[in-house]
């Protein structure tokens, strides 16, 4: 199942020569990383319908199953279709989202925490600025409740035609993430979904993925939190 990520990464940090188009990055400690993703770890995943899995074989195993079995993970998976860091699902309850199932969390210990997701904010038509501030303080929250775990923010990952609609989305959680001291992983930016690939990778509705979508999203995150662990020199990326 491996992809090649060379070159295609884009994330809050970055490693290589991305460098340059980041430099701004939050930088984390890659034996922080390395700890956090090592077979075995507690990880915590929160996130929309794909992380539940929707549109795949039985539309509950998505990216999240597959990077979890992939990695070697004891992971809880939280995914709640519709649901955003401001939508709280289809009935908008605040409850469901992000930042709230995050503190549902609390009495975990997780080693790596990681968030996906906010394009169902789109639909609920949420204001950029509104969005960039709870952002910052769903992810700094998250690293206050757990201060040794490694927090992850993983970006919106739809197919084209889908994808263009999450833009300012994706520039908003970015800014967030940045803002909260977290890395942000971007397929948008890193244009994983493209219109060569995105015919093979969406589900029938064009809003989600398939198998062979999920296990390729799978391993480009993983392929980015890896990037995330390996050594590089101190000045790097600063």
């Amino acid at each position: 199942m491996a992809v090649g990520v060379a070159g295609l990464l884009a994330l809050l940090p970055t490693i290589g020569d991305a460098c340059s188009d980041v430099p701004d990055a939050v930088t984390v400690q890659p034996e922080r990383v390395r700890a956090a993703i090592a077979p075995g770890s507690d990880v915590l995943i929160v996130g929309d319908s794909y992380t539940r899995g929707s549109g795949s074989y039985d539309g509950r195993h998505g990216w999240a199953q597959d990077i979890v079995a992939e990695l070697g993970w004891d992971a809880t998976i939280d995914g709640v279709g519709g649901s955003g860091y401001v939508s709280g699902a289809a009935a908008r309850a605040s409850s469901f989202t992000y930042g709230a199932r995050l503190h549902a969390h609390r009495f975990l210990d997780p080693d790596l925490v990681l968030v996906q997701g906010s394009q169902n904010d789109w639909v609920q038509g949420a204001d950029q600025d509104v969005l960039q501030g709870t952002v910052e303080r769903a992810l700094r929250e998250a690293r206050q409740q757990w201060p040794d775990a490694v927090v992850i923010a993983v970006g919106p990952s739809a197919p084209r035609p889908r994808a263009e609609a999450t833009t300012d989305i994706s520039a908003a959680v970015a800014a967030g993430a940045r803002a909260a001291g977290v890395p942000y992983v971007d397929p948008l930016a890193g244009q994983w979904f493209t219109d060569a690939n995105s015919p093979s990778f969406a589900a029938a509705d064009g809003q989600h993925l398939n198998d062979a979508g999920y296990a390729y999203l799978a391993d480009r995150v993983a392929g980015s939190v890896r990037s995330l662990a390996a050594p590089r020199p101190a000045d790097q990326c600063r």
